[in-house]
Order: C-alpha cells, then structure tokens, then sequence
C-alpha cells in the first residue's frame, strides 16, 4: 500500500511563542528558496490569532508568502499531535520547557514515523527521550534530534572546528567552551530559558541518577604512533 502524501515539509509548533517568532522569520528565508528543499510550511499551536499575528510579525516589512497554513495543536492533546505528524515531514517543536512539554511530541513523532527536531538545551529531557524512544524510533524510521538551538548550535561549529585541527593519531575526547555576549543593549532572555535553567538545576540529581542507571560510553581513543 502506498503512502498517503503529506501536506507540508516542514510544521513549526510553538511558532507563537518567544523563540518561535524568530524561528518562523528564518524559516521563511528559506521557504521557496532556489536550492532549499523547504517547498511548503504550517504553523501550529493554541491560538491560531497568535499565530496568525506571529506570521505577519516574521515577514515584515512585507505580508506574508502565500500558503502557510495555521493549524490547531496542543501538546496535552495526544491526537491533535498526531493530526500534526500526519501532516507533515518534520515537527519542529518550540513549545519549551521540554522536560514539562517536550516528550508528548517526540511521542507522537515516533509513533507515526514523523521526524522530530527542537530547540532544547535541557541534557536530562535529551538523554531521557532516547532511553525511551529510541528502539521505536529505529522501527518506525523516525529521525528525533535536539539541540537545535542558540546554546547548542556554536557549541557543536566549535567543536567541529578544533576537532578538525588535530591530525592522526591524535583524537579529540574533551572541549570545553565559553562564551561571551557583548550588546550595546541590555541582555535579557525570556521566562522560558530562565524556567528551563531553574528547572534543569533543581532535578540535576535525577540527570546523575539516569545517567548511572544506562550504560557507559568509552572516549575515543587515539591508536598508537608507530613508527
């Protein structure tokens, strides 16, 4: 039996919120672009005026591409998500905390073969999602993949980076990175992040409990020199 086609490359849920705004305003540069395989787009979440209103925020100065679609989700309603899943190829899920709000999602995502991606920064929701999903995930085919975000993304280019410095037989097994913010302005983050690090902080004994409870991962080791 074949496939039945889906509507849409990629939907954005949580495009209403904080870090959803900005998400929506790059994914439109690349919405139709030449080379970008990104051909159609929804948005999805509880209030479809908010998201509405979202849209038209990220396409300024201009309107809005025509098309977008504007879906009804809720990450407490189990078949509103696979409504979402069903629909598209790929959930890109901003709707944080993820610890509080985030598994739902992944649920639906591997339940359905729909590819999964986030924003997250939270190691315990990360490490806890593929302890649980991962087996199903690998049955249904369905990709989920985290730390798609600000705090993850110049972590890995550094990483990919010094990595790419060192020749055999040296192996990279640790970096460690640091990182400095300069604005004219004032810095500020939103409830979200600050809800999400007072949250992470307060349960780091659970992360150290899962982390004991699964099996350890060896460093790479760099072979011997010879000569």
């Amino acid at each position: 039996m074949a496939e039945s086609p889906v509507s849409f490359d990629m939907i954005i849920l949580g495009a209403s919120g904080f870090t959803g705004k900005y998400v929506v305003r790059e994914a439109l540069k690349f919405l139709n672009a030449p080379s970008s395989p990104l051909k159609s787009l929804a948005l999805a979440g509880r209030s479809p005026a908010k998201l509405t209103g979202a849209l038209e925020w990220a396409a300024r100065p201009g309107p809005p591409p025509p098309g977008i679609a504007i879906l009804t989700a809720e990450v407490t309603d189990p078949e509103s998500l696979r409504r979402l899943c069903s629909q598209t190829k790929l959930i890109l899920d901003c709707v944080g905390p993820f610890r509080l709000y985030g598994e739902p999602v992944v649920a639906a995502c591997v339940e359905t073969g729909c590819d999964y991606l986030d924003i997250c920064g939270e190691p315990e929701f990360m490490e806890q999602m593929e302890a649980k999903y991962h087996e199903k995930a690998v049955q249904t085919s369905s990709l989920v993949i985290s730390a798609c975000g600000f705090d993850s993304v110049p972590a890995e280019l550094g990483l990919m980076f010094n990595s790419r410095q060192w020749g055999e037989p040296a192996v990279v097994n640790r970096v460690e990175a640091y990182l400095s913010l300069e604005s004219d302005k004032k810095i500020v983050g939103n409830f979200g992040t600050f809800e999400s690090a007072v949250l992470g902080v307060a349960n780091v004994d659970k992360l150290q409990e899962l982390r004991r409870s699964r099996p350890r991962r060896a460093r790479p080791v760099a072979p011997l020199r010879t000569r």
